[in-house]
């Protein structure tokens, strides 16, 4: 069987335009942060932070459960009242982010943003970007419109990319306007990828408030689970520093953005993985959902292994020469942190099949797990790299192999046999 074959279909697709929209995302940086200056440049950098907290955060659950509701449903029972729902939720949380940011104006504009009030603008249109912007893809995946959903993300980064260009070449040196650009990106990726597509909002059977709400409470503490194994480790690194380790935060984030290409990239897996089994689940095909979930772990298990042994050999090269020799890492940390990475492409995995299952709660209560372990794991030793990263090793595990007994526990009560299956 070819790889490809063991992709979900939209993976490629996907695929390419994340490519393209990391891409785009290192140019705005670069550009940014060579126009202003490493002082001016800090309050963007903050912001570009604060964005990606907020999107994964806090809306990709709005994305996870249109996805799977317009999977589910199918394409008669139509997308038009699945929108109105997922709408008045995503709208209810931007209302509730924006108001606390205005309470919050004074000191986001003084302490994070230095004095720059556009940074709090852009802020503000990021939460609503990034909450209309994760509907439209939860919609677009549930549809299976992949190449809409590539449209968003190619819209996005390239108009980002654009409006700094823009810019530069007309002499702009103070970073609100580029706050601005920032904030804007989401929405014109939103109209890039939605203004070609034809009936695709569909009137339709009445969806009861509860068929998302329920799901809404586990899948948020499941996402800001994930946002924090995710961005933990630097933080930890900072907090554990000595006074003669004032750089070891930097150093390792750089090294941790190297290791985590692959995961960057499985983000398209995740895209088109949720409304293939959604579908499968809700027509009871579970022999069916079990046999591709097992192809793709394969999949991700030889990626992943493939990466630690890269990254073991390579990584150091590549952090030195994207960075600089003043942030040199060994190969035993790039090898580890790889590793981690490759755990959490395979938690995500499983995270995906319980959503498909309706099981959210169960999700959400492996990844808290796995935020609980990591404390005491860290505790553990004196190497300020080492400790942190098996720290970040030993939370994954917990979150994985927790997601895998409750998934077969869940697949068992539909009378599919894992371990059969998987022997087979």
């Amino acid at each position: 069987m070819r790889v490809l074959d063991r992709l979900p279909r939209g993976t490629v697709v996907i695929g390419g335009g994340l490519a393209i929209n990391g891409i785009t995302a290192y140019a705005f940086i670069t550009i940014v942060a060579r126009t202003l200056g490493p002082e001016a440049y800090n309050p963007i950098g903050l912001l570009w932070a604060i964005g990606f907290l907020l999107g994964p955060g806090l809306f990709q659950p709005l994305e996870q459960e249109v996805a799977r509701i317009v999977a589910s449903r199918g394409s008669a029972a139509g997308t038009l009242p699945v929108v109105r729902r997922a709408a008045a939720i995503g709208l209810a949380i931007s209302l509730v982010l924006v108001a606390c940011s205005l309470l919050a104006s004074r000191w986001l504009i003084d302490g994070l943003f230095d004095g720059e009030p556009l940074l709090l603008v852009g802020m503000l249109m990021l939460v609503i970007g990034f909450g209309a912007g994760h509907l439209a893809r939860g919609l677009l995946a549930g549809t299976n419109r992949f190449g809409a959903y590539s449209r968003y993300l190619l819209g996005d980064g390239v108009s980002r990319l654009a409006l700094v260009v823009v810019m530069v070449l007309i002499g702009v040196r103070s970073s609100g306007p580029f706050g601005i650009a920032h904030g804007l990106a989401p929405v014109l990726g939103i109209l890039i990828a939605l203004a070609p597509e034809r009936r695709l909002f569909t009137d339709g059977e009445p969806v009861p408030w509860s068929e998302l709400s329920r799901a809404m409470g586990s899948l948020l503490a499941a996402s800001l689970a994930t946002a924090f194994l995710l961005n933990v480790s630097p933080l930890a690194v900072q907090v554990l520093a000595d006074d003669q380790q004032g750089d070891a935060a930097g150093i390792f984030l750089n090294a941790l953005l190297i290791a985590r290409i692959p995961l960057f990239f499985f983000q398209a897996v995740q895209a088109s993985l949720l409304p293939r089994l959604s579908a499968l689940a809700a027509a009871g095909r579970y022999d069916e959902m079990w046999h591709e979930l097992r192809h793709l772990l394969a999949l991700v298990v030889a990626a992943g292994g493939l990466a630690v042994v890269g990254f073991g050999l390579l990584g150091p090269f590549v952090v030195e020469t994207a960075f600089g020799s003043g942030f040199a890492v060994s190969s035993r940390d790039m090898a580890l942190l790889a590793v981690s990475s490759a755990g959490l492409m395979i938690a995500l995995t499983f995270a995906q099949a319980l959503i498909a299952c309706r099981a959210q709660g169960r999700m959400a209560l492996s990844w808290v797990a796995g935020v609980v372990a990591f404390p005491i794991a860290v505790s553990f030793g004196s190497d300020l790299f080492l400790r942190v990263e098996l720290a970040l090793i030993v939370s994954v595990v917990v979150s994985s192999v927790l997601m895998a007994l409750m998934l077969e526990r869940r697949l068992h009560g539909e009378g599919v046999s894992v371990r059969k299956n998987g022997a087979g």
